[in-house]
C-alpha cells in the first residue's frame, strides 16, 4: 500500500485592498521599536514605543515579497517615439504580498491571512526560485 504523504503549503499568494492595509494585515511581520526607561525615585520602568512600526521582510521563518501594483494588457498596442509597438497595461486592482514559509512556525498565522486575503494565480507574476 502506497502511503500518502502530506504537502505543506509553502507560498502564498495574497491579495490586499491597498498599501495602507499591509499594517494591519501582517501586524505579525511588524517589529515596533521600544525604549525602556526607569525612574530614578521609584525605580519602576518605563517602556514607550520609538518611532513607527516597520516590516520585517524576512527572518528564519518567512520571507515576504512585496509585488505592490500588477500590470496586465488592455488589448491595445501602442507606439512609442521611436515608432516601436508595446502593449498598453492597466493596473490590476489591489496590492499584492508572496510569502514563503521555509517551516511551519508561522503556517498558523499565514493560513489565516490567506484565508480572507489569499488568492490563487493560474500564472503568477512572480515567483520564488
Amino acid at each position: 500500500m502506497i502511503e500518502e504523504t502530506e504537502v505543506i503549503k509553502t507560498d502564498f499568494y495574497l491579495k490586499l485592498a491597498s498599501e495602507a492595509d499591509m499594517e494591519t494585515v501582517l501586524h505579525d511581520f511588524y517589529k515596533q521599536d521600544t525604549e525602556t526607561t526607569v525612574d530614578e525615585e521609584t525605580g519602576e520602568e518605563t517602556t514607550t514605543n520609538v518611532g513607527d512600526p516597520y516590516l520585517v521582510p524576512n527572518t528564519s521563518d518567512y520571507v515576504i515579497d512585496i509585488v505592490g501594483t500588477l500590470y496586465e494588457p488592455t488589448g491595445v498596442i501602442l507606439t512609442d517615439a521611436e515608432g516601436l509597438d508595446y502593449p498598453e497595461m492597466q493596473a490590476i486592482t489591489g496590492w499584492h504580498v508572496n510569502i514563503r514559509l521555509p517551516n511551519d512556525n508561522m503556517s498558523t498565522i499565514v493560513d489565516s491571512i490567506y484565508e480572507t486575503y489569499g488568492v490563487t494565480p493560474e500564472s503568477p507574476s512572480r515567483v520564488w526560485l
